[in-house]
């Protein structure tokens, strides 16, 4: 890597730590400016063509959003404006950050003319300080719950229709995201988030690490492990939400939608992990195979240590 890209990467990197670490709302903002403002470099940098368009659009959307995202977050940090129609201003710009209904617009068209690298550290690291802000909300303002339930719950089954209309790998694993990002929502009020972002963050990294490397047959046991069909390691962090959900009365109803988005979403999981199995050319494999191989039997112990403890009461 040139020294220059190096160097924004670092911003990339620690940006979203700084906005993290931080207590004071403009440092907490300017975190997440910084690491967005080291991203368009690399994507303006990169070898493919597309990556131009994808990078003006992108800068063009999250420059709004940033806008509107210091403004409410002023309002609500600084001055103490705990209104409802203010936090909803901070989620509409949360969403467009995130990727979230109905801030999901730009996901697919941004990520399907990206490198690989660019598709990890767009749906990767620059989460991390939304989804901060994001668990903010029912405190600041308890009453926009139920709305914010709802667009998570309409996110993912949007992700999953938009899905099974992507013939690209990049734009499907786009609208996968959009998926995800629902149930991060959900578990941001129910529990579990931060278990659910790392391992569907060690995942996707890892199936974008073989896609590079295209090693088919691992690559499509990447794509199907994103499911988050049992036993594979994305189901543990499904079934932590859901059960968390359960222990909640008023979301019981609400887990209808979201397993439909589930298994909406296996449709399109299962078209492209066969293409990717069937278009196996290469026989070294042997990386691709055994890390994600480790990875899943790390999520079927968990779930026979889980079951075995419960059966053993």
């Amino acid at each position: 890597m040139e020294a220059k890209n190096s160097l924004f990467m670092y911003f990339v990197l620690v940006g979203p730590i700084m906005s993290m670490s931080s207590s004071n709302w403009v440092l907490c903002w300017a975190g997440m400016e910084v690491g967005f403002l080291g991203l368009i470099p690399l994507l303006l940098l990169a070898d493919l063509s597309s990556s131009k368009e994808s990078a003006l659009k992108y800068f063009c959307v999250q420059a709004l959003a940033s806008a509107l995202l210091f403004l409410s977050g002023s309002l609500l940090f600084l001055f103490q404006w705990g209104l409802p129609l203010i936090c909803i201003m901070f989620f509409l710009a949360l969403s467009v950050k995130l990727g979230l209904f109905p801030g999901h617009f730009w996901v697919t068209g941004v990520v399907f003319g990206l490198s690989w690298t660019s598709c990890c550290l767009i749906l990767g690291p620059l989460k991390l300080p939304p989804l901060c802000f994001l668990q903010i909300i029912p405190e600041m303002a308890p009453s926009v719950t139920g709305a914010l339930m709802m667009t998570a719950l309409v996110s993912a089954l949007i992700g999953a229709w938009l899905g099974n209309n992507q013939t690209n790998v990049r734009a499907m694993i786009g609208a996968s995201s959009i998926t995800h990002s629902g149930w991060l929502v959900v578990a941001c009020f129910c529990g579990g988030v931060w278990l659910y972002l790392s391992l569907y963050l060690s995942v996707l990294f890892l199936t974008l690490l073989l896609l590079w490397r295209r090693e088919w047959a691992p690559s499509a046991l990447g794509v199907i492990s994103m499911s988050g069909l049992p036993p594979f390691i994305m189901f543990v962090g499904k079934f932590v939400v859901i059960m968390n959900m359960m222990q909640e009365p008023p979301f019981l109803l609400l887990l209808i939608p979201l397993l439909l988005s589930s298994a909406l979403s296996l449709i399109f999981y299962l078209k492209f992990s066969f293409s990717f199995y069937l278009s196996q050319v290469s026989k070294q494999t042997s990386f691709g195979v055994s890390s994600l191989m480790v990875l899943n039997l790390i999520g079927a112990a968990w779930l026979l240590l889980f079951f075995g403890g419960r059966a053993s009461q």
